[in-house]
């Protein structure tokens, strides 16, 4: 059975925000500012005073890079061991969504604007039009996501700033690429439904034009804020203090393999290594959840 069996005994003050993992430690971004490191039993391993105000997203890179973003308008990244926080980006904007693909940063923000970063130099900013609140990216392809569609675009090759949409489908942050492929490409695209309350798995294939392959109507009775994988199975968690487990992808029909009740708003998800869903609530405190 599904079950929470560990929870922090430290925590931020006010909501954890976002969260992400490398390796066997969990990173936990706050309102206050903060980001907290914590091993893969939530034993805090160290605090760091990351920015002025309340963090938006952390994503790290494949070598442990950790980049945070903040309504401060600054891009901050730390280095392994995690003892000297460097500025990356001082801006007026709002970055608001981060991911990173292998090494190269993706930053999108609340102009819309999307900018890819490769050795923390920026390459090319593409103009999306609408508000970043959710991103990925992967070989050639941005995926962005509000609160009214999923937009899918190309980069074009040796173009600056150039790209083509290859896709317009309805859909609400946020979003979650699944299931690697042997072609670098992950199978599905997880994406919240414009109710917000379901959500949808999509065909991440040009070919198959991104067709809506399963539709989880009305799966939490409250907004979903937040989506992950193990590359299995897709977790959900959202304003209803819930958290699901989904697996099944593969054969046309979802299977749920239960729920958690943190008591309180989750803002967060990721999945680490130990197969464990750590999640991020808005009472400050980090939960450990296990589902299979």
């Amino acid at each position: 059975m599904p079950a929470i069996d560990k929870v922090s005994a430290e925590k931020h003050e006010g909501d954890i925000v976002c969260i992400a993992s490398y390796g066997d430690q969990i990173f936990t971004g706050g309102a206050d500012g903060k980001i907290k490191i914590w091993d893969k039993d939530l034993n805090l391993v160290k605090s760091v005073d990351a920015h002025e105000s309340y963090i938006y997203a952390l994503t790290a890179n494949s070598k442990g890079k950790l980049y945070s973003s903040s309504c401060d308008g600054c891009v901050k990244f730390m280095l392994p061991p995690y003892d000297k926080v460097e500025e990356l980006l001082r801006c007026d904007d709002v970055i608001q969504s981060m991911y990173c693909e292998g090494d190269i940063l993706f930053t999108g923000d609340d102009k819309g604007v999307v900018s890819n970063w490769e050795n923390d130099k920026m390459i090319f900013k593409y103009n999306l039009v609408e508000e970043v609140k959710s991103l990925a990216a992967e070989k050639g392809w941005i995926y962005t996501v509000r609160d009214l569609d999923m937009v899918i675009s190309e980069i074009v090759p040796g173009k600056s700033g150039k790209y083509v949409t290859k896709s317009v489908l309805p859909a609400k942050s946020p979003l979650c690429l699944v299931a690697p492929t042997d072609d670098g490409r992950h199978k599905y695209i997880v994406v919240a439904d414009r109710t917000g309350k379901g959500f949808l798995v999509v065909s991440n294939a040009m070919e198959q034009k991104f067709k809506v392959l399963l539709e989880e109507k009305d799966s939490h009775e409250m907004i979903i804020n937040a989506i992950c994988t193990d590359q299995v199975h897709v977790y959900t968690g959202g304003y209803d203090n819930k958290v699901k487990g989904w697996s099944n992808l593969d054969e046309g029909k979802l299977k749920a393999l239960g729920e958690v009740d943190t008591g309180s708003c989750v803002n967060a998800l990721c999945c680490a290594n130990n197969k464990a869903v750590y999640i991020g609530c808005s009472d400050g405190l980090v939960r450990r959840a296990t589902f299979v």
